[in-house]
């Protein structure tokens, strides 16, 4: 099951990537916050779980390996910033998957959304300072998809969507 999550986030982000760039280029238009507010979250989202589909992952551990990926290559700006970035990735991708599974992808593509828009406002507000706000609510989402009451359901978190 981890192999096939793995290949899932691989596939998702690849995918992904290519679309972001695709409508980027047709759109003929540099904004940061259309491509992370307004493109990225849905394409992420959809892109996960035509991926997770295809190969037959669960939502959580595809959202994992996913958040592994970008994480990885956040770190290759090794500051605080990137690394700060990096661990936002991992957390908060992995509360998009647990998200999805538990209460659907409308809900994962509207946090995605929010979440990034906080962030850029945040930035915006307070500048380099304000780097450690996206690790930092990045976790606090990733708290609140464990506080959900679905563990208790007996819920599969390796299998994919109803």
């Amino acid at each position: 099951m981890a192999l096939r999550a793995s290949l899932a986030g691989l596939l998702a982000f690849i995918l992904a990537l290519v679309v972001e760039l695709a409508v980027l280029g047709l759109l003929d238009i540099d904004s940061v916050w259309l491509l992370a507010v307004g493109i990225a979250p849905p394409v992420e989202e959809l892109a996960k779980r035509l991926a997770m589909q295809w190969l037959g992952a669960g939502w959580a551990m595809t959202g994992l390996a996913f958040g592994v990926i970008e994480a990885g290559l956040k770190l290759a700006e090794w500051r605080g910033p990137g690394v700060a970035g990096a661990i936002a990735s991992l957390l908060q991708h992995w509360a998009y998957g647990r998200f999805a599974e538990q209460r659907g992808l409308g809900l994962a593509i509207g946090l995605h959304m929010g979440f990034n828009l906080l962030v850029l406002l945040g930035d915006l507000a307070l500048g380099d300072a304000g780097f450690w706000l996206a690790p930092v609510g990045a976790a606090l989402l990733l708290w609140v998809s464990f506080w959900e009451k679905h563990l208790d359901r007996g819920v599969d978190l390796g299998r994919g969507p109803p």
